[in-house]
């Protein structure tokens, strides 16, 4: 009986040492499991519309209404191209990690009047001070202290958002070519109707609207007036060219075609790299 008894008294002690073995087993994996962070988003080949900005003293004002709301596109060569809701404009960025830097570049010269003014005003101001990001299906752009600059939503699939490279460029002469000049042509479809990109020498601009299947209208083009080589500005000005001529396009996830009318092609392209 003394022995029962014994064994009996020892139990609570037996317990209460598996209790407290459990106890740090149980913190030391979660532990472990705090300590692994998330990998950043990679922005490269990501398009986004903007649905916020902070004004001049810090509080977050609602974007103005699509088709003025603003938009960001990030290549993956480095270059960044967008709308302020008024203007186009593209420019640089680095990404590492969650950190970013964006270097703005040419900017068209529209007039702006009212909230879209305003919109642009505090856009172009923020862009140079973005230390850093965070991003799921919402972009967030901060500056140094961790104060949000600029927010903004996934861009919706489809054309809107897209980025390319050209592969071929109709020569006029109803043929489309490929040569050293072809890759130097880029097209960055917003997802607020703007057009940007370069025909190889010069940075452009312009509107597009979709409807149906395939049918697309492709506004004036504005582009920058740098002379480069004269085969990159024959490519260059056959492309903006048939540009003009683009009524309909062909899309899938390797490739785009821009067709005229009588359905020769004006221009072909694949996926930015």
């Amino acid at each position: 009986m003394s022995n029962r008894l014994l064994a009996l008294a020892a139990l609570p002690l037996l317990l209460i040492l598996s209790a407290c073995g459990s106890s740090t087993s149980s913190g030391d994996a979660g532990a472990g499991s705090a300590s692994a962070a998330p990998a950043a988003a990679d922005l490269a080949g990501t398009s986004w519309t903007l649905t916020s900005y902070a004004d001049a003293s810090g509080a977050e004002v609602s974007a103005t209404a699509a088709p003025q709301s603003g938009s960001l596109t990030f290549s993956a060569d480095g270059a960044v191209a967008g709308s302020t809701g008024c203007n186009s404009f593209t420019g640089t960025y680095e990404q590492d990690g969650t950190a970013l830097t964006i270097v703005p570049g040419p900017m068209t010269l529209r007039a702006c009047a009212g909230p879209v003014a305003e919109q642009e005003a505090a856009l172009l101001a923020a862009l140079p001070n973005v230390a850093s990001f965070t991003a799921d299906s919402t972009l967030v752009l901060l500056d140094a202290s961790g104060a949000q600059l600029l927010a903004y939503a996934a861009a919706p699939a489809g054309l809107s958002g897209t980025s390319w490279t050209a592969t071929g460029i109709n020569n006029g002469k109803e043929a489309v070519v490929s040569d050293a000049t072809t890759g130097g042509v880029t097209a960055m479809f917003g997802a607020d109707g703007t057009l940007t990109g370069s025909g190889g020498c010069n940075t452009y601009t312009a509107t597009y609207t979709t409807s149906g299947s395939d049918a697309i209208t492709i506004g004036p083009v504005a582009s920058t007036r740098m002379m480069c080589e004269d085969a990159v500005m024959a490519t260059e000005q056959a492309y903006f060219t048939g540009l003009a001529a683009v009524t309909t396009y062909e899309q899938d996830a390797n490739s785009l075609t821009l067709r005229d009318a009588s359905g020769a092609a004006q221009a072909v392209f694949a996926p930015a790299q």
